[in-house]
């Protein structure tokens, strides 16, 4: 968590949290992730490559690395729509996510 900017008192703060019982059993995804990610770049080139309608989004309280992020992916894709939901973070909540997912697949469908 540290290597995405974390904080240390947030980390020691999500130990508290109830959720924190099941994460250690994903811990041995996060090495998987790492290599996936690289250098924590946005594959610009593979993005191009991308032919069909994405919808983007990022949640208005997430980190600034999240939104540069999108930003990044959103400007690569050729056909992206680019949303930042406000009063959200990068676990949205299903209420603020639904519409938008149902009037891109409606638009696109």
């Amino acid at each position: 968590m540290k290597k995405v900017g974390m904080p240390s008192e947030a980390i020691a703060g999500m130990r508290k949290a109830p959720a924190w019982a099941g994460m250690p059993a994903l811990a041995p995804t996060l090495a998987y992730d790492d290599v996936v990610m690289g250098d924590g770049s946005v594959p610009v080139k593979a993005a191009e490559a991308v032919r069909i309608p994405t919808l983007v989004l990022a949640g208005g309280n997430s980190p600034a690395f999240m939104h540069e992020a999108a930003d990044a992916v959103s400007e690569a894709l050729p056909s992206a729509q680019r949303i930042t939901l406000q009063d959200q973070s990068h676990d949205a909540d299903a209420e603020a996510l639904a519409p938008l997912l149902l009037r891109f697949f409606k638009e696109e469908g």
